[in-house]
């Protein structure tokens, strides 16, 4: 509890209280309330937190749909075909041992102009230009979110495996001698049963959607270029906290803090509303 305490209560409280000061560098100053939260609301500001906001929104709405949608039925083919094919899960899971950091630097290397994905789609005739697709302000973003998938997609195949394992055999069983076909077994059977798998990985979901940093960093810089497209509410924290490249060294230490507040408190209301939304459709056998 101490160790709790020191490590996670104390900077959180810390934040939270250093957001109701004036900050000069890294030199905390008088109280001044909110602020700082109404600065961060206002212009030129607000513009930025907003179209921020937006791209972690999107991020959440293409990963829930790229890795969970796609890992449940992913799940449900490895699950009818039997316990041979458990060997898969490992393969699938493989991506999510590898750090961001470094999955972000591998496939900027594949998608850099001249690259592996160049050649390859220039090989199989699809485009006959330059590759310059992180530098595209329309496509770089999807780019992002589809890395993001392919790193962690091999969570909710795991985790929905599992369950599916978890339910009773003789279910299964007497909906098929019931005449229901493999599609209607996962959606009247499967799917009601495994609500508490997918409660816990849309609210992880979340959570990574809103705090995505290190494959935007990796990938496109501090910036969220091109032409902040793929910038980040944790970016845009980022450049307030610690500046960016031509600031000259200029921070914001009172407007992340207030950035921070405001995240926290949106995931913990958030998480709160997807795990009620998720126990109110929860079937027990």
């Amino acid at each position: 509890m101490v160790v709790y305490g020191g490590l996670v209560l104390y900077p959180m409280l810390s934040s939270l209280v250093g957001s109701f000061f004036r900050w000069i560098g890294i030199q905390r100053f008088g109280f001044v309330g909110f602020d700082n939260y109404k600065r961060l609301l206002t212009a030129p500001h607000r513009s930025e937190l907003l179209n921020a906001f937006w791209h972690n929104t999107v991020w959440f709405i293409g990963v829930l749909v790229l890795q969970t949608l796609l890992g449940l039925l992913i799940a449900w083919v490895l699950f009818l075909r039997g316990p041979r094919f458990r060997i898969f899960r490992s393969i699938f899971f493989f991506p999510a041992l590898l750090s961001p950091v470094l999955v972000g630097t591998l496939w900027k290397l594949v998608f850099i102009p001249n690259g592996p994905a160049q050649s390859v789609l220039h090989g199989l005739g699809l485009i006959n230009t330059t590759l310059t697709w992180l530098g595209d302000s329309d496509k770089a973003l999807w780019i992002l979110i589809a890395v993001d998938a392919w790193n962690w997609i091999g969570l909710p195949i795991l985790v929905f495996t599992a369950g599916l394992y978890s339910i009773p055999r003789e279910i299964f069983e007497a909906a098929s001698l019931d005449g229901a076909s493999t599609g209607r077994l996962l959606r009247s059977v499967g799917l009601p049963m495994l609500m508490p798998a997918l409660a816990s990985l849309t609210t992880l979901t979340v959570i990574n959607a809103y705090n995505q940093f290190d494959i935007v960093y990796v990938m496109e810089g501090v910036g969220g270029d091109p032409g902040r497209s793929t910038d980040m509410l944790v970016t845009q924290f980022y450049r307030l906290a610690f500046g960016s490249v031509g600031s000259a060294g200029i921070t914001e230490i009172g407007l992340s803090l207030a950035l921070g507040a405001l995240l926290f408190l949106f995931l913990a209301f958030i998480s709160i509303i997807v795990l009620r939304f998720f126990d109110r459709r929860q079937v027990t056998v």
